[in-house]
């Protein structure tokens, strides 16, 4: 009688596991940033860095799967549009490393910890847009990634530091 039963059990509980919906069906997002697609252009872990929310540097990375044209994808954020080349079949890293190219919007309002709508488009394809999270460098990996400060203007007949108010010894 306990085999039956041991049998029984052992059947019952494999069974529960045959009808259960494989989890690699299923992608999750493990990034910090967003992914969104449009024809041939991904953009992968998209976010926009800013402290004061005066202005905020996007930060993602553009693939082109197009066979042969290269796409000059424009990135929109708050009615401020930026382009920038990516070739065919490669990949474009926005970041500021020093290896990779930047994409500030010095005028952008932005709220850290908000979402901000970004759109995505280039010629040829239908564009998209996604809320975008607006993270700040608190964080240790994004340290290095704050938008560069917009250069005010002095206003004129106040003293301001240039190059040649330095002495030269002869």
């Amino acid at each position: 009688m306990s085999v039956a039963v041991a049998a029984t059990i052992a059947l019952g509980a494999t069974g529960c596991e045959f009808m259960a919906p494989a989890q690699t069906t299923e992608i999750k997002q493990i990034t910090d940033g967003v992914n969104v697609s449009t024809g041939k252009l991904d953009v992968r872990n998209a976010l926009l860095i800013s402290d004061d929310g005066d202005g905020a540097r996007f930060i993602a990375t553009l693939l082109n799967h197009s066979e042969s044209d290269d796409m000059t994808v424009s990135v929109e954020v708050g009615g401020d549009t930026q382009t920038v080349e990516v070739p065919a079949q490669s990949r474009l890293d926005l970041a500021n490393d020093g290896k990779h190219d930047t994409l500030d919007f010095p005028d952008a309002k932005t709220t850290p910890g908000s979402l901000v709508k970004v759109y995505f488009s280039y010629s040829g394809a239908e564009g998209v847009s996604a809320n975008v999270p607006v993270l700040t460098t608190a964080q240790e990996e994004y340290a290095t990634l704050a938008p560069t400060p917009t250069p005010t203007e002095t206003p004129s007949g106040s003293p301001s530091a240039t190059a040649t108010d330095t002495p030269i010894n002869p």
